[in-house]
């Protein structure tokens, strides 16, 4: 085997602690568009009064896009939709809960992560435009729980505008893993994650 080949096959993978540690490795990922993959472990607590499934939990493998300028993503879908130039597009973002923590220096850049801007929670959200996502339920005592059995006592989600490209915030506390740059960012409990996910 060739020394190239072994350094594709060698994987970095770093243990962390708390969410800082994750916010510090993604302020240190920069501001280029790039292609990420995400674990998980979110608890469930939008759900109608008396559901049975008080605790359940929802875990995640995502992959998907950080740092898209969500602006030029629907400029350009409203130019794809009305068949005329990007150019011809103007759209204004509106008002949001979060704003953008910045890089420093002359020209200070948005950075993937998000906190709320109203309101100093202590928490840090990683903007995320998904691209494909498998889940599984579970209940506390690891019950699963499946997706028809919890679709009942969920709220309707509203439906989202063909224009606008699906950007959600994820907590960082509920990260479990995080794939970037080469580099693989565990949580002691990803194991635990990973089982549910493979069952």
């Amino acid at each position: 085997m060739s020394v190239e080949s072994e350094k594709v096959m060698t994987k970095t993978i770093v243990q962390m602690l708390d969410q800082l540690e994750i916010v510090g490795f993604i302020k240190s990922n920069g501001t280029q568009c790039r292609f990420v993959a995400l674990t998980i472990d979110t608890p469930v607590t939008k759900m109608r009064v008396a559901s049975p499934f008080a605790g359940v939990r929802k875990v995640a493998h995502k992959t998907g896009i950080i740092n898209a300028k969500y602006n030029n993503a629907v400029r350009n879908r409203i130019a794809e939709l009305l068949g005329v130039e990007v150019k011809q597009v103007e759209y204004e973002n509106g008002e949001v809960w979060y704003r953008h923590l910045m890089t420093v220096g002359e020209n200070p850049k948005a950075l993937p992560l998000v906190v709320n801007r109203t309101k100093e929670d202590g928490k840090y959200y990683l903007q995320f435009f998904p691209r494909h996502s498998t889940h599984k339920y579970v209940m506390p005592d690891g019950t699963p729980v499946t997706n028809e059995q919890l679709a009942p006592w969920l709220y309707k989600q509203s439906p989202r505008p063909a224009f606008k490209p699906a950007v959600i915030s994820i907590d960082l506390a509920n990260v479990r893993e995080l794939r970037a740059s080469g580099v693989i960012v565990q949580m002691p409990d990803f194991d635990e994650a990973e089982a549910i996910l493979a069952q």
